[in-house]
């Protein structure tokens, strides 16, 4: 009983950093996302009155408010969150939620996510953090190499020598080498030092970079669209 404890005890320790706010932001991205789902839906409520009973204002206006007051505290810093796939779906879904409740949706109506994302002038939420999550990842790279960031990322490919087998942690580093995975294209990687640095020259060139980050929201959204046209109460 006592090394049970002792072993909870140090569990707790370990993951207690998960819960540190810095800049409005819990490091710990599930943590932060949960916080983040928190936030926003306290937001709606207050504005339950003009969702409700706001038959004067235009749809279009509804959903001005939503983006401005509710999405922007949903969506803050998300440019560095590493979610896993079934981490995206959740926070899909909980968006979709949202944007029934704003647009005046209730069961028994069903519609299907393409046309509600279409109704709202929306799309996937994880596809937001993913276009956010390449902006951020192009600034940093046309930054000076001594910058934190950049020396982080250069370490990050520094070989280690052999390591144990276990199944590999979402990290910032493999979100992105999972989103060029979707291109599948040699030329762009992210797996060696060397790789680092030819992505640099590309962000460097705007209009190369624009490309590419269209490229890849592209095979993300082509990967959804069996979703988009399932329907949902």
């Amino acid at each position: 009983m006592t090394r049970q404890l002792l072993r909870q005890n140090l569990e707790l320790n370990e993951n207690s950093w998960k819960n540190t706010k810095k800049v409005g932001t819990l490091i710990g991205d599930t943590e932060d996302v949960q916080r983040r789902k928190q936030l926003p839906t306290a937001a709606l409520a207050k504005l339950q009155n003009v969702w409700v009973r706001g038959d004067k204002l235009k749809k279009k206006t509804k959903l001005k408010l939503y983006r401005a007051l509710v999405k922007s505290v949903l969506t803050y810093n998300c440019s560095t969150w590493t979610l896993t796939q079934a981490e995206e779906k959740k926070l899909d879904a909980f968006h979709r939620k949202q944007l029934k409740r704003v647009v005046g949706i209730r069961y028994p109506v069903k519609i299907t996510n393409k046309a509600l994302y279409k109704q709202c002038n929306e799309r996937p939420l994880s596809l937001y953090v993913l276009e956010n999550r390449w902006r951020l990842f192009g600034h940093i790279l046309r930054r000076d190499r001594e910058i934190p960031a950049n020396k982080a990322m250069e370490g990050f490919f520094v070989p280690q020598g052999n390591k144990y087998r276990r199944r590999p942690i979402t990290t910032l580093p493999v979100v992105l080498i999972n989103d060029l995975s979707r291109l599948e294209s040699t030329t762009y990687c992210l797996k060696t030092f060397k790789d680092i640095e030819n992505l640099k020259k590309i962000a460097e060139q705007r209009d190369q970079w624009r490309i590419l980050c269209t490229r890849i929201q592209k095979a993300a959204e082509a990967l959804q669209s069996d979703d988009y046209d399932a329907e949902r109460r």
